[in-house]
């Protein structure tokens, strides 16, 4: 691997906390059989990095203006634990909902993601957007079709 494995997560990262969402560079920033679970452990692991995409167009169908403070970054060879809180604005109701999460990324030797997790507090992203547990579980039903 050629760059450190924490900048190349820390420039993914920041594709995401920008209005213009950058799908090609998400993209190629993936193994093409990444694997992602967007919340740890109650969505399904989403396979293959069209597969990926397409959940993150669908999410980024439910919000938009995402901000994103990286606390902090840790790692272990190919590796990369990452502590950031993010902020996003509801379509819905222009409600602005944050969500203190916790990254984790493995790479492969050309330094693209092949295992991207995160884990957060579903309950309290529902209780912010006013909905129940089980409505917040179906929004992140990574179910998409590519």
């Amino acid at each position: 691997m050629r760059r450190n494995a924490d900048t190349i997560v820390t420039e993914f990262l920041e594709l995401f906390h920008t209005t213009t969402i950058d799908m090609p560079r998400i993209q190629a920033a993936l193994a093409e059989n990444a694997r992602w679970q967007p919340v740890v452990p109650t969505a399904a692991v989403v396979e293959g990095h069209d597969r990926i995409c397409a959940e993150i167009e669908r999410q980024y169908r439910l919000y938009a203006d995402c901000a994103c403070k990286i606390l902090n970054v840790a790692s272990n060879g190919n590796t990369v634990f990452t502590e950031r809180v993010d902020d996003v604005r509801m379509l819905a109701d222009d409600r602005t909902v944050v969500t203190r999460v916790v990254g984790v990324f493995d790479l492969d030797a050309d330094g693209r993601i092949v295992w991207w997790r995160e884990y957060w507090d579903m309950l309290d992203i529902a209780d912010q957007i006013g909905i129940s547990g089980e409505d917040m579980r179906g929004l992140m039903d990574a179910s998409v079709p590519v």
